[in-house]
């Protein structure tokens, strides 16, 4: 498989999900949640209570794993992804807008929670004033078929939002 095939079809996964497990230790205590993303790029934008035990995590130690996968009924169906990278806060106004903007697109129910808080209740009003934006930035990607055979996955390397080099079959 090429490079470029393999960068299609992990996009292409990403895109045909909504939601990814995010993984973080901190203190030596492991921990995951699951969280409704937006890919742009190889880069995944997902929000979060800023005073959640993932975000309080990250905040201490931005190392992070992530899956994405659907729901298989026999282990020959399993696909996924599988990676490995960091997640930090989404930082000024223009790459928050754009970040924004793209969730909005994917995720239109998001809208009142995000810009119209007078139509929320005082309660969910006090939660969202908390919420901030992420970004998980994945430095290896794997991507796992069961299809193609028991444990079959190939890795893609990512530096700065690129692929990298050829993908490898592990």
């Amino acid at each position: 498989m090429t490079g470029k095939e393999l960068e299609s079809i992990v996009t292409a996964y990403m895109d045909s999900l909504t939601t990814m497990t995010l993984a973080c230790c901190a203190e030596e205590k492991p921990w995951a949640s699951a969280v409704f993303y937006v890919r742009h790029g190889f880069d995944l934008y997902f929000f979060s209570s800023l005073e959640s035990h993932h975000s309080r995590s990250f905040a201490r130690n931005p190392r992070a794993a992530a899956a994405i996968h659907g729901d298989y009924r026999g282990w020959k169906e399993i696909k996924g992804l599988q990676m490995e990278g960091r997640v930090e806060r989404v930082k000024g106004a223009v790459a928050k807008a754009r970040a924004t903007a793209i969730y909005l697109k994917r995720y239109p129910f998001a809208k009142e929670f995000l810009s119209d808080p007078f139509g929320l209740s005082p309660k969910v009003v006090t939660k969202m004033a908390k919420i901030g934006l992420h970004v998980f930035r994945p430095e290896l990607i794997r991507y796992v078929d069961n299809e193609a055979g028991f444990g079959t996955r190939w890795e893609l390397s990512i530096r700065e939002g690129q692929a990298t080099g050829d993908p490898v079959t592990t």
